[in-house]
């Protein structure tokens, strides 16, 4: 039901109550007009039989005469009492009516806050009705509703409502961008099929290394991973973790350092909203007393722990992916987080870890050595969450292939053609949302549907994109340890 519909039955409910009280005044009034009447007729009866009696006993004219004026004289008697009966009887029901209309001003005035605050504190009595209803609203205005009261901050504020509010922002998601990387990191939503820039956040926290640009490497549970460079002598990174929405930053402790190389950085998360891991990659030099091939280690924060934890030696370390600046291009699907080592043909592998912290190397699909080289495994080749599956998108002169992980092989999928053919329209970055590949070139967004196979124009960025970052977003309160300090089942 509308708030304007339910406010009109409301009111009309209450206007006929209060006519219906008027109507009682009013009755009240007339009853007593009514007891006078029955009481002038016994009194007209009695003078009648009193003044015939008196006539019948004189029976002569004179006598008869003066019993008859008597009775009209009674008449006269009765006739004015009647008049006074009838106004006193109209006078008192007119006074029940004013009185019934003042009390119905009165409560059209106040019915409104009267309503309001019982139905507020049914609502509030019901507590899944309640945390349903503010579930749906945005952050920022839930995040204002916590002055309201005690009891409206105690029911924002817990892990039972973080948890609907997150389910419920799943339902609408968006993209969340970053078209330039910039020492402050100016965020937009998109949101799928209008694809209108609207800026979100400005992430510029205090305590960041403000000589390089911080980037934005992943996005999970309404929070999002960015990685700064420290310094240009020193090749670690700061790794912070951001809720756009609530604008809160937190700056993981520093891990161990890498030498010769910047580390490698992946973010995993669990079913609980609360849990998550960061995974650092990490070289530790070469083997043989800096002979021969180098030495890879892996450590992992924990967001339940609060603190990094070594969990031995890696055989690999991830590549640059394409246009990427930094080593730490990854997609996380089917509870495990994937990175591009090689792209060497035949031979491509990836690297693999779960939450439980176990390593996989996996091949890449196979091209005949047959084909051309440009149609076989290029240095355009991106890894996507498609569903909530593996894919491997590979790009090439004018047509591209997706490739989807099942029952552990790659199944080719797609196999379609490129709309920008033209070098102008180089692929800088590719991400996805459900059935939805979104494409990022240099000057505008395309994106393909797998079910319908067509591609879509989208439009331009507020500014030219330059190392650009999109990742399929939704809005949420969690702070950004995860939850682990939320109370409340």
């Amino acid at each position: 039901m509308k708030e304007g519909h339910g406010w009109k039955k409301i009111m009309s409910l209450l206007i006929v109550a209060e006519a219906e009280h008027t109507s009682q005044d009013m009755k009240e009034g007339f009853d007593a007009f009514s007891f006078c009447l029955v009481l002038m007729g016994v009194w007209c009866l009695l003078a009648l039989f009193w003044s015939l009696s008196d006539g019948y006993q004189g029976f002569s004219c004179i006598d008869m005469k003066e019993g008859f004026d008597a009775f009209s004289f009674c008449l006269v008697l009765m006739g004015v009492w009647c008049l006074l009966a009838l106004f006193w009887s109209l006078s008192d029901g007119y006074q029940g009516q004013q009185e019934a209309n003042t009390k119905m001003v009165e409560t059209r005035a106040q019915h409104r806050r009267r309503v309001t605050s019982q139905t507020w504190g049914k609502v509030e009595g019901a507590e899944d009705v309640f945390h349903d209803i503010l579930s749906r609203l945005s952050v920022r205005s839930i995040r204002s509703f916590k002055t309201v009261n005690r009891y409206w901050h105690a029911s924002i504020s817990n892990k039972h409502f973080a948890t609907k509010q997150l389910a419920q922002s799943r339902k609408k998601p968006s993209y969340i961008a970053c078209p330039r990387a910039d020492k402050a990191m100016k965020l937009y939503l998109l949101k799928p099929g209008k694809f209108n820039y609207r800026h979100h956040a400005t992430v510029d926290p205090p305590g960041r290394s403000a000589d390089h640009n911080m980037h934005m490497i992943a996005s999970f549970n309404g929070l999002v991973c960015c990685i700064n460079q420290l310094s240009d002598e020193n090749e670690d990174h700061q790794i912070w973790i951001c809720n756009p929405s609530t604008e809160e930053t937190m700056l993981l402790p520093q891990g161990r350092p890498s030498v010769w190389t910047e580390p490698s950085i992946g973010v995993a998360y669990g079913p609980d909203i609360s849990d998550y891991k960061i995974f650092s990659i990490f070289c530790v030099g070469k083997r043989n007393a800096g002979k021969g091939d180098y030495l890879y280690e892996c450590e992992v924060y924990s967001s339940s722990s609060g603190a990094w934890r070594g969990i031995g030696p890696v055989l690999h370390l991830p590549m640059y992916v394409c246009f990427s600046p930094h080593r730490s291009a990854h997609v996380f699907a089917g509870g495990k987080i994937y990175w591009l080592v090689s792209l060497d043909d035949p031979a491509g592998i990836m690297l693999s870890v779960d939450m439980e912290e176990n390593f996989e190397v996996m091949e890449l699909p196979y091209y005949s050595t047959d084909l051309r080289y440009e149609d076989r495994i290029t240095v355009t080749t991106y890894l996507i969450n498609l569903g909530g599956s593996l894919s491997l998108v590979v790009l090439h002169v004018g047509s591209f292939d997706v490739w989807e992980w099942k029952e552990a092989s790659w199944v080719l999928v797609i196999e379609d053609y490129l709309p920008f053919m033209h070098f102008c329209e180089i692929v800088l970055f590719m991400t996805s949302l459900e059935k939805e590949i979104l494409f990022v070139t240099e000057s505008r967004l395309w994106t393909y549907h797998l079910d319908t196979r067509k591609w879509k124009k989208r439009g331009r960025p507020p500014t030219r994109f330059t190392n650009p970052a999109i990742f399929p977003f939704t809005e949420s309160l969690l702070p950004c340890n995860g939850g682990v300090r939320l109370e409340g089942r």
